[in-house]
């Protein structure tokens, strides 16, 4: 299991903050280390200005002994009382002249010329403590004298004032410039990404129907670049593959056409007997799918120009004219209620006629024998088609439109292409397509086209 963030956005902002993290963490440690050094420093030209300024309060007595006159300030800073401080002087010989407390057995081992180091004392009193010193060799009023000082390293109180600085005035401001510093890349990176949610948003509404939609180039980060160009050339490819099988449907269909009709003009011609009967209905239902095949091809491949104004009524009137013939034939009929006045409506008058011819031939496949289909417009610009057969389930309702679907158990002919013909004429109008239970029981279809 990861904790790592799937967000792209998420990952970015992680690394960032990591990043600050280690370096404010490195920086820290710069930091402390400068403070140390520079604190040793420090302390080393503290003890350089001590070996001399204690080399200057050495005098002779008239009796010719040496002794050191040390002012109060330095008396307080080098009492006995206080071991954080220590002071040893000698000749160039080796002779003690002076010393604090018992420092002078050990400087006694010491070089003349000792270099600064740090070392250990067990033997002032029971304090046990570190100390760094040094001993240098120093001209004096009673001639070249080695001094020899040291200082405990608790007494080191620059580099102790300086980490409390630190951690009162600077350590509290890690966190919020962290915060700031995120907030600030959080920023950066989703400005950064508007324009992949952007592309997203577009890729979204890229379908089938809108095959030859590409995602915008212009603007775009170098980095996101070489992926947007891999995905128009792959809808390039896409496009294509729809055109091809566009062009097959459309030329099987003109290929399926002659010697379909040749086919039926030869079935006519034969007597009626029920193997010719059951032959002329195979026929006819192989001459729809066709003619089908032929008008999704169309519907796919030529723009419809729906900004006619077109009658409802009379376009409904016309199709009930033209399928009653037929409906009868079936044992079925279809009644029409006229709206009475003119149902004006944006859009194509021969792609409406075959809208809701669709819908009705499929009314008239779906009812009972005896029963009637029918149709009527509203004034809305909405036209409303029942039959009484055994309706479309609730959870059938979204899929009837696609093409080639069949519920389970549909014994009725057809491929299932005429209701997904209507649900795209009808999307080209701007419409919509409803379908609900008829009032007295089977299905009911209803077409909504813009008002003109």
């Amino acid at each position: 299991m990861t904790f790592w963030p799937r967000s792209l956005q998420g990952q970015l902002a992680l690394r960032l903050a990591l990043v600050f993290f280690a370096v404010s963490a490195a920086g820290v440690g710069l930091l402390l280390w400068q403070g140390s050094e520079a604190a040793d420093n420090f302390g080393l030209e503290m003890l350089r200005y001590r070996t001399s300024e204690l080399a200057q309060h050495l005098a002779r007595t008239p009796n010719g002994e040496v002794v050191l006159n040390l002012p109060p300030a330095l008396a307080r800073l080098y009492s006995p009382k206080q071991e954080s401080n220590l002071y040893a002087i000698r000749t160039g010989s080796g002779r003690m002249l002076a010393s604090g407390k018992d420092f002078a057995d050990l400087v006694a081992h010491w070089n003349i010329d000792r270099t600064p180091s740090n070392f250990r004392t067990e033997e002032f009193g029971a304090r046990q403590d570190d100390y760094y010193g040094l001993t240098v060799m120093e001209d004096s009023p009673v001639g070249p004298v080695a001094v020899a000082v040291a200082h405990s390293s608790d007494a080191d109180a620059i580099a102790v004032g300086m980490l409390k600085f630190f951690a009162r005035r600077i350590a509290w401001m890690i966190p919020l410039f962290a915060l700031v510093t995120l907030a600030i890349g959080a920023w950066s990176i989703r400005a950064g990404l508007r324009p992949l949610a952007a592309i997203s948003r577009r890729a979204a509404k890229i379908d089938p129907r809108s095959a030859d939609v590409r995602l915008p180039v212009e603007g775009l980060p170098s980095e996101l670049l070489p992926l947007v160009q891999a995905v128009n050339l792959a809808f390039d490819r896409l496009q294509e593959g729809f055109a091809i099988q566009r062009r097959f449907t459309a030329n099987a269909a003109h290929e399926l056409r002659t010697p379909l009709t040749m086919l039926t003009a030869g079935l006519d011609e034969l007597s009626d007997e029920p193997s010719v009967t059951k032959l002329r209905a195979d026929v006819a239902r192989m001459n729809r799918l066709v003619a089908q095949l032929l008008r999704v091809a169309r519907l796919d491949a030529v723009p419809v120009n729906v900004s006619a104004r077109v009658d409802l009524g009379q376009v409904a009137a016309q199709v009930v004219e033209y399928l009653a013939p037929w409906a009868i034939a079936q044992g079925r009929t279809i009644g029409l209620d006229e709206p009475g006045q003119p149902i004006l409506v944006s859009g194509n008058a021969e792609e409406i006629t075959d809208a809701i011819r669709n819908i009705v031939e499929n009314a008239v496949l779906h009812t009972p024998r005896g029963t009637e289909v029918t149709v009527g417009v509203s004034a809305d610009g909405a036209v409303t088609v029942n039959d009484q057969g055994p309706g479309v389930p609730a959870e059938d309702r979204g899929q009837i439109f696609r093409r080639f679907w069949r519920g389970k158990g549909v014994v009725t002919p057809g491929a299932g292409l005429g209701l997904s013909i209507v649900a795209e004429i009808v999307r080209l109008h701007g419409g919509a397509v409803e379908v609900d239970e008829a009032p007295g029981g089977g299905a009911s279809f209803k077409l909504r086209f813009r008002p003109a």
